[in-house]
């Protein structure tokens, strides 16, 4: 049964419960500090899941009531999005190649991120949250940003800063960063982590690079718009446990999906990630014949939103591939398997590797009824 299943049925169980139960008033237990920053959230349905497999029972009419309510025009999540944040992408006009196929393969990536960065304009979101595997990390913890600001540069492939310098500024939802930090803070392996300055009112902004400013750059008008980001640093344990990571990135995404789809903000989310890293001899990681499957199989999942394409085929080799993006889209399929997979309309804009490290530009927007 999937995560999404299990989560729906423990959800009417626990509704039907406490619409029979008597009232019960039990002492109100202290609260986190965290949480005291923050409006209460519900209870994570992931655990719940977990405290319901063993019962035996179904109630079948409520769960179709459920559905419709999950499925409706309402949707907060309204866009998904998948990013590279090599500087070949960012501007290929300093690709050192005299390889023509590799140019214009950097082209099209460039291109598909242009035509991903209008559409997030279009869609205009109150709220973008950004996944990065480069971000400031922690050793164990999933981290958000809770500066109210923040600012970095990144530099693009052969070329460094001066003279190719690309800068990106963004306010960060602080308040609502701090209500899901206070939501997952028992249940997740989830911090905060403010700069500076006490959480949500620094007057510095929090450092950002490559892995940030990158997807940003493409997104155009932020400097005019009211979008506010949160920003979610992948933990460093990736490196070494990004297998191992698999049902706590799954149920990360549940829970993200839950909080978020409950909010009154209409939310984007952004998963900034490169692929294989191994598809040149030449290149600092050597060549692995890992690499071409491990892409590949990233492709297959996003135009069959089958999650076995990661979290099996990618993820038997991903440790020889090396993609610095693996986590942020196992989390990604986990909040839209959660949402439901049929509500979303994938598409695969380019998937290539025209220098070691492969990059791969997709969107997932949700269908309203």
């Amino acid at each position: 049964m999937s995560s999404a299943s299990l989560w729906l049925r423990s959800t009417v169980q626990r509704r039907y419960r406490d619409t029979m139960a008597p009232l019960s008033l039990q002492p109100q237990q202290p609260k986190h500090p965290l949480e005291r920053l923050s409006s209460h959230y519900p209870p994570n349905p992931q655990e719940e899941a977990r405290a319901q497999l063993g019962r035996k029972e179904m109630f079948i009419r409520p769960a179709s009531v459920f559905i419709f309510a999950i499925y409706s025009v309402s949707s907060k999540l309204i866009g998904n999005f998948v990013m590279p944040h090599g500087g070949i992408a960012l501007d290929p006009t300093h690709f050192n190649t005299t390889n023509s196929t590799s140019l214009e393969e950097a082209w099209q990536i460039h291109e598909a991120c242009i035509t991903v960065g209008e559409e997030i304009s279009k869609l205009n979101p109150d709220l973008i949250l950004l996944s990065t595997p480069h971000g400031i990390a922690d050793l164990r913890n999933f981290v958000f940003y809770l500066n109210p600001a923040a600012y970095g540069t990144a530099d693009t492939d052969n070329c460094a800063c001066p003279p190719c310098c690309y800068n990106a500024s963004i306010n960060i939802d602080a308040n609502m960063t701090m209500k899901v930090v206070s939501s997952l803070f028992h249940h997740r392996n989830v911090s905060g982590l403010s700069g500076f300055g006490p959480p949500g009112q620094s007057s510095e902004p929090f450092p950002l690079r490559w892995g940030e400013v990158i997807p940003v750059h493409f997104i155009r008008g932020l400097n005019t718009s009211n979008i506010k980001f949160m920003i979610l640093s992948q933990p460093s344990r990736r490196y070494t446990e990004d297998v191992q990571m698999i049902p706590e990135l799954l149920n990360l995404g549940a829970s993200l999906y839950e909080i978020l789809e409950r909010s009154p903000k209409r939310v984007v989310i952004i998963i900034s990630g490169d692929l294989a890293h191994t598809h040149l001899a030449s290149g600092p990681y050597g060549y692995s014949n890992t690499s071409e499957p491990f892409d590949k199989a990233c492709s297959s999942w996003v135009t069959s939103l089958n999650g076995e394409f990661l979290t099996v085929k990618a993820a038997s080799v991903v440790d020889k591939a090396l993609s610095c993006g693996f986590t942020g889209l196992v989390t990604l399929h986990g909040l839209m398997e959660a949402g439901g997979l049929h509500t979303w309309k994938q598409r695969l804009l380019v998937n290539h590797h025209p220098s070691y490290y492969g990059m791969m530009v997709a969107s997932f927007l949700r269908q309203q009824k």
